[in-house]
């Protein structure tokens, strides 16, 4: 079973992400995830090291809960930058696989969180602007030890 977003928790992430030229930055933040009656939230913050100004992200992903006995479910987030972004998420096996698309279909992006354990996944993702890559990212998730 995931406790990566099937779980209330908050996990600390560490890794690099890659901007359009593939110059390899370091990523550092938290994603926190919360079970409401009817909705999911995946919240984060990350900041990205930029020389001595960092980039600072945040998001929020708003996920209808799964269905009993699906694999599969769709999210929603809107992004100052991309407009409103619409998802997927299917688990398969070992992966927790999150697709989208934004609303004018301009930006695309897929994600992939697989499980080490129950208490590490991996984070693997892209984000496209037509056929060219914006960005993506390599990032390890632990779960808080305040969290377990």
């Amino acid at each position: 079973m995931h406790t990566f977003l099937l779980k209330d928790g908050v996990w600390i992430a560490r890794g690099h992400y890659f901007d359009d030229m593939e110059r390899m930055l370091t990523l550092e933040g938290t994603v926190s995830i919360t079970h409401l009656e009817g909705l999911w939230l995946n919240e984060g913050q990350a900041e990205i090291k930029m020389g001595e100004n960092p980039v600072k992200i945040h998001s929020r992903y708003e996920i209808v809960p799964f269905e009993e006995g699906r694999n599969q479910t769709t999210w929603e987030s809107v992004n100052s930058d991309l407009g409103i972004l619409r998802g997927q998420v299917i688990i398969v096996a070992d992966t927790i696989i999150s697709t989208c698309r934004s609303e004018k279909g301009e930006y695309t992006g897929a994600e992939f969180h697989i499980r080490v354990s129950d208490v590490h996944y991996k984070n693997r993702g892209i984000l496209l602007k037509g056929n060219n890559k914006l960005s993506s990212w390599s990032v390890d998730l632990k779960r808080s030890s305040q969290d377990l």
